[in-house]
């Protein structure tokens, strides 16, 4: 006998006690039908069955439905920073990784249901995230921790730039050893004749080629055949100067390190400085700053720190871009629903010209 409930519900005429079975609901609740008893007169309390709750066609929420409050809040408009490196270690269930980032040592990266997955430029899921991928993070700071917007994992299947630090340069042969900031290994090439150097918007010689420099270096189809790079961009040399202006993310008196988010590119950079460096007795985070640094081949020195406005100053500057911004949007908005509104106008006095024209005949 299954385990369905049974119970007496009478006496028969000979006296003998009748039974009845109570079904088990049906395992489809929107078409379970109480069953009949089988005993004559008796009757059988039907067992309670599901409710089937339906939404109507006006778009009535459910108030036991809890998956709005459950998800992430939607990221707020920010600069990204570019990582990259190996990933060291992922957790799928707690939604975080750790990646190892060249010349960085280690960072811890959330991710969730809002973050893009792209394998070799194809999207794709977490889950094709391994431990020793090679992976490009787009990331941004929420709720004080490092957010990865998108993560790109390149196999290595697929041909890639290169860009990074000149650790050897042979002039004689044009053999050149670069590591790959993103990478994280070393990139071996050569450069000929046919090769374009540049540095800035002006071409130049492979003598301005230097260990130590960073570069940016571009195949093509044909060159990474041969080996050959197509285009060499000189963007730092040992030696050269730079000017940053934006806002102070990070500061470290004790290891002399400040981190300064550029206005002019959006990246962050970080900035050295010693006990001969004067700093400015208003300098904190948030501030906004203007840095002279010089790059020495492995990082930034500061030659003048000069503090332009403080945290509530530069907070109040950025609020009333993003806020003049808005202001040009909805003009641009307002004057598109003007003229959409003046074309609706002149379509509806025409249609009554025409009915009018049509009554007069």
């Amino acid at each position: 006998m299954d385990q369905s409930t049974v119970q007496t519900v009478g006496t028969t005429p000979n006296g003998a006690g009748a039974t009845a079975t109570a079904p088990k609901p049906s395992t489809n609740a929107a078409t379970a039908m109480p069953s009949e008893a089988s005993t004559g007169n008796s009757l059988v309390a039907s067992p309670p069955q599901p409710v089937t709750k339906t939404l109507g066609s006006g778009g009535l929420v459910d108030p036991s439905d809890v998956a709005d409050l459950l998800a992430p809040k939607p990221l707020q408009p920010s600069k990204l920073s570019l990582i990259g490196g190996t990933v060291k270690s992922i957790d799928q269930i707690r939604d975080n990784m750790t990646v190892h980032v060249y010349d960085s040592g280690t960072m811890h990266v959330k991710f969730d249901q809002r973050t893009h997955f792209y394998r070799d430029g194809k999207e794709t899921t977490q889950l094709t995230v391994k431990k020793g991928d090679r992976v490009y993070l787009d990331t941004q700071l929420f709720e004080g921790k490092v957010f990865a917007k998108n993560v790109h994992v390149e196999s290595g299947s697929r041909s890639a730039d290169a860009s990074g630090q000149i650790v050897s340069f042979n002039r004689k042969t044009g053999d050149m050893v670069v590591q790959d900031q993103l990478a994280g290994s070393a990139v071996k090439f050569r450069v000929d004749p046919q090769t374009t150097i540049k540095h800035g918007d002006a071409k130049t010689t492979a003598s301005a080629l230097r260990p130590g420099s960073l570069i940016a270096v571009k195949f093509s189809p044909r060159s990474r055949s041969t080996g050959t790079a197509e285009e060499v961009s000189i963007i730092a040399a040992p030696g050269t100067s730079f000017t940053y202006f934006g806002r102070v993310t990070h500061i470290d008196l004790r290891s002399g390190l400040l981190a300064i988010e550029n206005q002019a590119d959006g990246k962050v950079y970080d900035v050295h400085f010693d006990s001969s460096t004067r700093i400015p007795q208003n300098l904190t985070v948030g501030s906004q700053v203007t840095a002279v640094a010089m790059f020495r081949g492995n990082d930034y020195v500061a030659q003048s720190i000069e503090v332009n406005s403080g945290p509530d100053r530069a907070a109040k500057s950025e609020a009333e871009e993003n806020a003049a911004a808005t202001a040009d949007q909805d003009q641009a908005n307002g004057k598109h629903q003007k003229k959409a509104r003046s074309k609706d106008d002149r379509s509806k006095s025409n249609s009554k010209d025409r009915d009018k024209d049509d009554d007069q005949q």
